[in-house]
């Protein structure tokens, strides 16, 4: 039976949820808001050790203003109205991700939950906010660029661990299974680096309508899987 010590998600198909009920997408976005929350409750219930959400992609900030406005609108009203979820549940939060460019009462409100519950020793719960794995590697290879060139070392000196260590997700393991809703089938930048030998579902179910049972389903499948990581 594999062991989960990571669980990621590609939360996709609000707005085709939305479409499909002939609203507007911001609706989706409400409705996958409350599917999170079930999520996140179901994760912290059976003990699974990290679970991450990719909530925002950095490409996801190039569509229409309105809409953009509106997603930081709803983030910072689920933080404020939701929060107390975290001290109830005792999960610690932490965001991946560049922060920089969003509304500065939204990164107040990242750095306050992070702070305040960095000693919670329940569900890890990482939100990807701005965040792309190709960027995320750019920002290693800086990194990992500097560190040699102040030690004056060759670059066949240059070990993975010490890349590794740069990496912004280097704090938690790397993600055992990546779920994606909504019917695509590919990362869509997410976690580049680091699933290179995570076990992939993919699921036509849209993310407003995924549920905890489903969550079950999923589990339940990825435990019988037998992981070799290319050995025999």
């Amino acid at each position: 039976m594999s062991s989960l010590r990571h669980l990621a998600i590609i939360m996709d198909g609000n707005g085709t949820w939305a479409k499909s009920r002939k609203h507007q997408r911001f609706f989706g976005h409400v409705k996958g808001m409350k599917t999170s929350l079930k999520i996140i409750k179901r994760c912290s219930e059976i003990k699974i050790p990290v679970l991450s959400l990719f909530t925002l992609s950095a490409e996801n900030l190039q569509r229409p203003k309105k809409e953009i406005e509106n997603l930081f609108k709803l983030l910072e009203k689920s933080f404020k109205k939701y929060g107390s979820l975290l001290f109830e549940k005792d999960i610690s939060l932490s965001f991946m991700g560049d922060l920089s460019i969003l509304p500065p009462s939204i990164q107040k409100l990242c750095f306050q939950f992070e702070k305040e519950t960095s000693k919670h020793q329940g569900l890890k719960l990482v939100i990807a906010l701005n965040y792309g794995g190709q960027q995320e590697i750019l920002e290693t290879v800086k990194k990992t660029y500097a560190y040699y060139f102040e030690k004056s070392s060759f670059p066949s000196e240059i070990q993975e661990s010490k890349i590794r260590s740069f990496f912004s997700s280097s704090l938690y393991p790397d993600p055992d299974l990546m779920i994606r809703t909504g019917g695509e089938r590919r990362l869509s930048n997410f976690y580049l680096w680091s699933v290179a030998y995570t076990e992939l579902y993919f699921t036509k179910t849209l993310w407003p309508d995924f549920s905890p049972e489903n969550l079950d389903l999923i589990l339940e499948d990825f435990h019988q899987r037998k992981r070799l990581f290319g050995k025999l």
